[in-house]
């Protein structure tokens, strides 16, 4: 499903009022920049391959933001992966307190949307890794109405469940959300949901999204 049809279901699903406006966190309020994290350890292009191939595109990433996976294990599931990258894997994954990095109007954004009267919830993939290791780009948490973390959840996004916790945890109509995440398939499993949905391209593209969704509703 395209971006275009995704905003077209979007509206054309309309019925309610939105009163909620639900954020991913990678990507969308702050920089998982992977790609120029690994790079910065002087990496070779090959390394660089292999150490993505055995790290951030592994199943164990995956279940490291679930949370069912001490760091330890995740950490030995990708040496597994790749031996001969053990020593480098560890240099650069023992300690990620730089992996991530807050966009300069993640703060002000939630402010900005709580001030016209929104409630701003986030719903995110996340491990207890990157909570406690990159804990000065997310300290935006505190100012928002609710988070959903995976890690603390055991659940990934795009499990039905876990948006399906959101709504119980806060009480929260699904029609009355909008959930921005830059993944499309995110995107479809909370229009599957329920909620209006819109995928994250920047930040303008975003709040006109949002102006027309909401416009759309009164």
């Amino acid at each position: 499903m395209s971006t275009k049809t995704i905003r077209f279901f979007a509206l054309a699903a309309v019925s309610v009022m939105i009163k909620n406006i639900v954020f991913d966190i990678g990507n969308v309020l702050v920089d998982f920049g992977w790609r120029e994290y690994i790079k910065s350890f002087g990496v070779t292009d090959e390394e660089f391959d292999r150490v993505v191939a055995a790290t951030v595109y592994s199943s164990a990433w995956s279940e490291f933001d679930r949370g069912i996976l001490s760091e330890e294990e995740v950490l030995e599931s990708f040496y597994a992966a790749d031996p001969d990258m053990k020593e480098l894997i560890y240099k650069i994954f023992s300690k990620i307190n730089g992996l991530l990095t807050q966009f300069d109007y993640a703060k002000d954004w939630i402010r900005d949307l709580q001030k016209r009267g929104f409630k701003v919830y986030c719903l995110s993939n996340m491990s207890y890794k990157a909570v406690d290791e990159c804990a000065e780009a997310l300290n935006f948490i505190p100012l928002l109405d609710g988070a959903i973390l995976s890690c603390d959840v055991k659940l990934c996004k795009p499990e039905r469940e876990i948006y399906e916790l959101l709504f119980k945890k806060y009480n929260l109509v699904p029609g009355e959300c909008l959930f921005i995440d830059d993944l499309e398939k995110n995107i479809n499993a909370a229009i599957a949901c329920g909620m209006k949905g819109h995928v994250f391209k920047d930040k303008a593209d975003a709040d006109a999204a949002i102006n027309e969704i909401v416009a759309a509703t009164v």
